[in-house]
């Protein structure tokens, strides 16, 4: 007769019985842990359905502007904090408009209402989607950090900094294809077709 290896499992009908006995009382240990992850996660979402709620939008409109947050974190690691914002990783944040809306604006300001567009501060970088800083804003403030980015056609860009500090702009190579002027300078119509990185300084 042969000695089973070490470390498997002998296959007679008590070693069943007694493999199933472990399973079941390993889910019954499982079970508690994963259904309080599931509500975490469900209770993470449901308190930003609720913040899009609060600022005017309707139940399809939050889960359009949920959709658009989940594209945007599928393509730049980050983590969301708000209904319509995301911290990325390397420094830098990113500001979704809400439905209807031109300008983004930061739900978890004080004076973020309906109008209120959120600013470019001092000693950050800025880049929009749209002509003339409209659609959503990203907000870049840690030199040699590259972010992608992926918008196509015509947008803007903001650079806040001090006169010494340039924003660099790099192809899909990570060709370094253009530099801005120090700051403060601004761009109301840059194309972002050839461009797939920036870097704020």
């Amino acid at each position: 007769m042969m000695k089973p290896k070490q470390g498997s499992l002998p296959t007679g009908g008590w070693a069943r019985t007694l493999a199933a006995l472990m399973m079941a009382l390993l889910a019954l240990v499982a079970t508690p842990a994963a259904a309080g992850a599931a509500d975490a996660a469900r209770n993470a979402r449901t308190d930003f359905t609720d913040q899009a709620r609060s600022a005017g939008l309707n139940g399809t409109e939050a889960k359009g502007l949920q959709a658009r947050v989940d594209g945007y974190l599928a393509k730049m690691p980050g983590t969301q904090v708000s209904a319509n914002k995301i911290v990325l990783e390397g420094g830098g944040e990113l500001l979704l408009t809400l439905p209807g809306e031109r300008n983004a604006r930061d739900l978890t300001a004080p004076d973020a209402g309906v109008g209120a567009a959120a600013s470019c501060p001092y000693t950050y970088v800025c880049a929009y989607p749209g002509e003339n800083f409209t659609g959503d804003q990203l907000r870049l403030y840690t030199c040699n950090s590259y972010t992608f980015i992926s918008w196509t056609g015509t947008g803007s860009w903001i650079n806040n900094q001090r006169s010494t500090l340039y924003v660099r702009f790099y192809d899909s190579n990570g060709n370094l294809g253009w530099t801005s002027p120090g700051g403060y300078s601004e761009d109301r119509h840059a194309p972002w077709g050839w461009v797939d990185w920036l870097s704020p300084c």
